[in-house]
């Protein structure tokens, strides 16, 4: 008797229970998106991995929303759950996807839209580079460098790509490969101290360490907080030393905030309110060649730069263009001159905080005026 009591509790408890509704209204699925991309901008990810998974059953068919909740779960340390989302046959399909050169830009600041209307919206790099990092992180090197050589073919012209490529190649033990986007890297992109530090590692476990020297040496003059190239520009000087081993990090410092799947914050789609933003207290014109500068095809370009609690940009984001509109003669010296920028940084609550700012440049007369 005690046992059909119970099981009559049970159904009733059960009867009484509202129903889960079959479905959102728009309304409804915008507004708990909303919540999921607010724990997202503070930096709660495992809160906002959570959301997003509650309404994946709503909007899970969304390319834009899984990418979403892969880089979510893979900030929140999910890095399985990640890897296997982001080799969904839905992801797969929109990694390969053919689209206008308007969609080849970061994810606005209420992108939460466009995780909930049912279309493809984004840029397949993302795809890539979260594989990247997920995979890196993972140890699986060798399908950590296939998804870098997809970020590289996204995003040709950006060093961080190849930096990155040069890493997962290195570990994969594709030592020519690596040493090669290294210098790519270095070559393009002038402001990041890991391409040259990873460089001299090349150099030096050549044979070759006056020039892995110089390379630790400009490493350091980018970034003197960061001591591995200072260590390593000691120990190459040291007779019969043995070269450090590659990294497995694959950016360092205050340049993590630049990785998809880091906790490193602010990252740059994230709404960031501040008392005052960043003025510029020291500006540098670059001098670009007659040359390069009668190949330049555009005029103008808003360069995304994060400006430090120093007031230094640490970080740049440098959008997608057509490299028949800017070669990288032109854009290599600009970049360049952003480690010599200073700016009185901004501040909340009377504090100096770190926050994106865009940099308008100008590409015309004897050089480019930021």
């Amino acid at each position: 008797m005690t046992e059909v009591l119970q099981a009559l509790a049970i159904a009733l408890v059960v009867a009484a229970a509202p129903a889960a509704p079959a479905s959102l209204s728009p309304a409804e699925l915008l507004e708990k998106a909303h919540e999921a991309r607010l724990y997202e901008d503070a930096g709660a990810y495992t809160r906002a991995a959570n959301a997003l998974k509650d309404l994946e059953k709503y909007a899970g068919n969304d390319a834009d929303f899984q990418i979403a909740l892969a880089l979510d779960e893979a900030r929140a340390g999910m890095l399985e759950e990640a890897a296997e989302r982001l080799t969904s046959p839905l992801l797969e399909k929109s990694l390969g996807d053919t689209l206008p050169y308007q969609r080849r830009t970061t994810y606005p600041w209420e992108r939460e839209k466009l995780w909930v209307n049912g279309t493809y919206d984004g840029w397949h790099w993302y795809i890539a580079r979260a594989r990247a990092e997920v995979f890196a992180r993972l140890g699986r090197w060798p399908e950590a460098q296939t998804a870098a050589r997809m970020a590289v073919l996204a995003r040709p012209m950006v060093g961080r790509e190849w930096l990155i490529l040069s890493v997962c190649a290195g570990r994969a033990g594709r030592m020519d490969e690596s040493r090669e986007a290294a210098r790519v890297a270095s070559t393009i992109d002038p402001t990041l101290p890991e391409a040259p530090y990873l460089y001299g590692l090349h150099a030096w476990r050549e044979g070759r360490r006056v020039e892995a020297a110089d390379a630790f040496r400009f490493a350091h003059a980018l970034d003197s907080t960061w001591s591995l190239p200072a260590l390593a520009r000691v120990r190459v000087s040291l007779p019969g030393s043995r070269p450090d081993t590659l990294p497995t990090t694959l950016l360092f410092a205050a340049r993590e905030v630049g990785l998809l799947t880091s906790t490193a914050r602010p990252k740059i789609e994230e709404f960031f309110q501040t008392d005052f933003m960043p003025v510029v207290a020291h500006r540098v014109f670059p001098t670009i060649s007659a040359e390069a500068r009668a190949a330049v095809r555009t005029s103008d370009m808003a360069l995304p730069v994060l400006v430090d609690t120093r007031g230094r940009i640490v970080l740049h984001e440098l959008p997608w263009y057509e490299l028949s509109r800017m070669p990288t003669a032109a854009m290599t010296p600009m970049l360049a001159t952003l480690p010599h920028w200073r700016f009185k940084p901004a501040s909340r609550n009377g504090q100096p905080v770190a926050v994106w700012v865009n940099l308008p440049l100008q590409f015309q007369g004897s050089g480019s005026t930021p």
